[in-house]
């Protein structure tokens, strides 16, 4: 056999006929052509090229009716339609996805505008890996359960079962024995042969897999045990399930908070699975917010343990280029990867006409909704609420702390009220990393018994608390949801327009914090702080909003104002 460090001059000439689906010397020479011919994106995450991971992924594509070939080559996609019209090619961007993915970050994101096949390459990698690997676990969620048995559906009606149609064992016995095979695929064997059309007794095999619809355990079986769950995208839903690869597709569409619970729920599914990843896959939302957002946002600053591609135009594009229509197909056909392959620049225009501009941004261009450059906080506000020094901090106070995503940097703020309702910021620590985190959380808690720590419930604060909670003692964590913060925010400016916040003069963390945020709207009508440009810090801020709401929420009408002691 010919191998790819080692290739025969013959696969680069014009073959006399298409190559058969899981020839692995031709697919291993052509992978790098092929996928050379697609457009980068923005941002990537790592990459790999192992042979036989590439071969997982040309196994699973053939059981979805694609098979690798020279797009260079018009004769060899003719005779591979005219074999077999059951058989697409695969495409650049399909390549790269699966380069991307097989890296194995503990954590992937897929942001593709619409119409590039990325559902369809993301499930095709999954089924390469059930086929693979002996009991293999794969969960998959759509933005709604229905969406995802609608999806299941779909795959196994246009795709498995087209190209492997069910066997004996996998119709109702009135349907046994049945001539299941397709006129055209009857032409093509009285005209090729059976030997020269791709899998053409596939009808006659016994599948390795059966589909399953009923509503109680609805997936993909494998007979060497592997399993693709379709799960309803509720936290609650996935308790039970150990995943070596949890897959959320359509993520932007789930709410925030609900896609942070999530990711909470979907964490301890792998604690048990060496090398188990989380794949969030989608098109840019209506707000920069909730778990598919967050992990866009680490693949754009560079994360090392995120891995992914973005095809998105640089997020400092103005708006006026989107509206002027010429731009805006310049900047189409060098952001879309599925404009030749799958789609047509015309088509994408119709639609350009046909909806919204920021629909029309988000869905082909992945341009999230501007929340950068508006001051959230008023300057004269901050500056009207500075005092020189801190009073007597009562024995009971409440903290909050915040994590830059990505990790780089953190904060830790505590809050009080005093007795006329008075409400006090003070920076506890302000410093690189996370690795200090954990030892001064639970230096906090038994500094300060009886007082509560707030943090957020996703991604670096997720992790940061679970960590400290294999402390012990534990510190006392708690944790506050999406809307309680969103809450906090609007509370914290409340106290400064009022003049009912104190904060001391000269605290740089904090001040930098408060100059640089922004708001950033959510679809249910709420905000929250943001930077006003990406990479500015804001953990201060953050920190401290989560610890007045902390107080406000557990602590407020409890007499702490004659507990004293000296800060």
């Amino acid at each position: 056999m010919v191998t790819a460090t080692a290739p025969s001059t013959q696969f680069f000439e014009k073959p006399i006929e298409p190559p058969l689906v899981g020839s692995a010397s031709f697919s291993l020479v052509l992978w790098e052509r092929v996928r050379s011919r697609g457009i980068m994106p923005d941002s990537i995450g790592a990459l790999d090229d192992t042979p036989e991971l590439r071969m997982e992924f040309l196994d699973g594509a053939a059981m979805m009716g694609f098979a690798l070939v020279d797009l260079d080559d018009e004769e060899a996609i003719e005779a591979l339609r005219n074999n077999d019209p059951s058989y697409e090619p695969l495409q650049p961007q399909q390549l790269l996805i699966a380069d991307a993915l097989n890296a194995n970050m503990p954590r992937a994101v897929a942001e593709i505008p619409r119409r590039a096949s990325k559902t369809t390459t993301i499930f095709c990698w999954c089924l390469g890996r059930l086929k693979n690997r002996p009991r293999y676990k794969i969960t998959f969620s759509a933005q709604t359960g229905a969406n995802g048995l609608m999806a299941l559906d779909e795959w196994a009606r246009d795709g498995l079962e087209r190209i492997t149609p069910p066997g004996d064992e996998d119709i109702p016995p009135w349907l046994r024995g049945v001539n299941r095979k397709s006129a055209q695929q009857s032409r093509n064997e009285a005209l090729f042969g059976l030997d020269a059309i791709p899998n053409a007794d596939r009808g006659s095999q016994k599948r390795e897999f059966r589909v399953r619809r009923a509503a109680g355990k609805p997936g993909i079986e494998f007979t060497n045990g592997s399993y693709f769950f379709v799960v309803r995208p509720e936290a609650s839903a996935y308790r039970g399930k150990a995943a070596d690869v949890s897959w959320v597709d359509e993520a932007q569409e789930i709410a925030p908070e609900d896609s942070d619970a999530l990711l909470a729920g979907i964490l301890p599914l792998q604690d048990t699975r060496p090398d188990s990843m989380i794949v969030l896959s989608g098109t840019a939302g209506e707000v920069r917010s909730g778990a598919f957002w967050s992990f866009v946002e680490q693949l754009r600053s560079g994360d090392p343990k995120m891995g992914g591609v973005d095809f998105a135009i640089p997020d400092d594009t103005p708006w006026s280029a989107i509206e002027n229509e010429a731009e805006a197909m310049a900047l189409l056909t060098s952001t879309h990867p599925g404009i030749g392959t799958l789609t047509t620049a015309e088509k994408m225009r119709e639609r350009y006409h046909d909806l919204p501009r920021p629909e029309w941004a988000r869905e082909y261009l992945s341009l999230w909704p501007e929340t950068f450059g508006t001051r959230a906080v008023p300057a004269e506000w901050w500056s009207n609420t500075a005092i020189a020094k801190f009073p007597k901090m009562p024995k009971r106070v409440s903290f909050g702390y915040a994590v830059k995503p990505g990790g780089s940097v953190a904060a830790i703020v505590a809050a009080w009220r005093d007795g006329k309702g008075r409400a006090y910021l003070e920076v506890v620590e302000h410093r690189p990393g996370t690795l200090w985190m954990p030892k001064r959380l639970q230096e906090l808690s038994r500094s300060f018994p009886g007082c509560t720590i707030a943090y957020d419930d996703i991604a670096e604060g997720k992790a940061t608390a679970t960590e400290a909670n294999r402390l012990r003692p534990r510190p006392k964590l708690r944790m506050q949801t999406y809307r309680e913060t969103a809450a906090g925010c609007i509370q914290f400016l409340r106290d400064l327009e009022r003049g009912t916040l104190r904060h001391v003069t000269g605290n740089a963390g904090l001040d930098s914090a408060v100059e640089h945020a922004a708001k950033r709207e959510t679809r249910d009508g709420v905000w929250l702080f943001t930077p006003m440009e990406r990479g500015d810090d804001i953990t201060c801020l953050d920190a401290g909003v989560r610890a007045l709401r902390n107080w406000d929420q557990h602590y407020a009408g409890k007499n702490t104002a004659s507990e004293m002691v000296t800060s």
